[in-house]
């Protein structure tokens, strides 16, 4: 069976959906400089009842999706290639593994964290920068999203032999999952000092000139519970996606329950609008949260996985095509709308004008995802280009 076919064409459709919206995202933080701030202590953005905040906040629920779908899908192709490699052992998947995540942590400190420097000089618009839990002194470090997937996939290595077993993947998610509700210091406590290895952990913020933005443990979460759906995909694809939408809708429906109740929120609604209601905490992920983003995503890949079926279907053929190359579209995407921001929008701009930065960056984002998946595609299976 060739790779091409081994491939699930939903997933791939998926991932290159919430990889527009992260692109969009990007360009309302680099372009319009405007960008929510959503962690569990010191800032967090409150949207007025105007259209512009409106939008911002639309935009920024539509793009929340984006990096639990990562980690979320990451954990499903590690997997699936378990699956497709059962002439691996542990020595070889462990290799791998270290190999990608060695990789994506160093695109995070080389690539990465200098396109968000040439973003953030460009910004001409003399406002400060948001008051993030311990934030001081100059960063030196930063622990982006690129950072933590690679944490994750080091951590996937170690843990192989125990996630063979049916099951383990669950519970190895639990203490990660409960990790939030019982250490996370209060919101009240949040410039307190941390040591860096509990930033690195749990909890997001800054120690001395080291930044982290997607502590470990959360995030782990969503990888850990992605391996498990990806084991059921590997054994019965068809009903693993005919149960996607069925699980997908549960977790949005536990999570609307829990908000409502209070319960899973680490910071309550401010007043009784809808606009708070829906304003969640990512930096950690609450409960309320991590259930929202991966009902959203499961229910995305329930659709794209039933469009991707047809043959007439043109919008999963086209969002396959970026979902095949995500590193690569996340480094040039991100170098783009960094530049153009600093180059042409110092002082930001409009939403409407952003979305036509946008609109226009997608037929070269997809010309360069397609030669990069065609270059891929071509490469023996033991080229360094199937780690990207």
């Amino acid at each position: 069976m060739s790779r091409a076919a081994e491939r699930l064409d939903g997933l791939d459709a998926t991932r290159g959906a919430i990889m527009l919206l992260m692109a969009l995202d990007h360009v309302g933080a680099l372009v319009v400089r405007r960008h929510s701030v959503e962690f569990w202590g010191g800032a967090w953005t409150r949207y007025a009842d105007t259209g512009r905040n409106v939008t911002q906040l639309i935009l920024r629920l539509a793009s929340d999706l984006c990096a639990p779908g990562f980690f979320f899908w990451m954990g499903a192709g590690a997997a699936l290639l378990a699956q497709r490699r059962p002439d691996w052992g542990t020595a070889q998947f462990r290799r791998h593994w270290l190999a990608r995540g060695v990789l994506l942590l160093a695109v995070s400190q080389m690539i990465e964290v200098p396109a968000w420097i040439v973003g953030i000089a460009g910004d001409g618009t003399g406002q400060p920068p948001p008051a993030w839990p311990g934030h001081g002194a100059p960063v030196r470090l930063a622990w982006t999203v690129l950072s933590c997937l690679g944490g994750c996939m080091l951590v996937l290595g170690a843990l192989h032999p125990l996630l063979r077993r049916p099951g383990a993947a669950y519970l190895l998610a639990l203490p990660c999952l409960a990790a939030t509700p019982l250490f996370l210091p209060p919101p009240d406590a949040a410039m307190r000092a941390e040591s860096i290895a509990a930033r690195l952990l749990l909890v997001p913020g800054q120690t001395g000139g080291v930044y982290v933005e997607y502590p470990l443990l959360p995030w782990l979460a969503f990888v850990l519970l992605g391996f498990a759906a990806g084991r059921r995909l590997a054994v019965a694809p068809a009903r693993a996606i005919r149960a996607a939408l069925i699980a997908g809708m549960a977790c949005i429906g536990v999570a609307l329950a829990l908000r409502w109740s209070g319960i899973g929120s680490i910071r309550p609604p401010r007043d009784a609008s809808w606009r708070e209601f829906v304003n969640l905490i990512k930096y950690p992920p609450s409960l309320v949260y991590i259930l929202s983003m991966l009902g959203g995503n499961l229910c995305l890949f329930h659709l794209f996985s039933r469009l991707s079926a047809r043959r007439d279907a043109v919008l999963p053929r086209v969002l396959r095509v970026f979902g095949r190359a995500p590193l690569v579209f996340y480094v040039v995407h991100l170098w783009l709308f960094a530049v153009i921001g600093a180059l042409f929008f110092r002082h930001g701009t409009h939403y409407a004008v952003g979305l036509g930065v946008w609109l226009a960056a997608l037929p070269v984002l997809y010309r360069i995802c397609a030669r990069f998946g065609a270059w891929r595609r071509a490469a023996p299976a033991a080229s360094w280009l199937q780690l990207v």
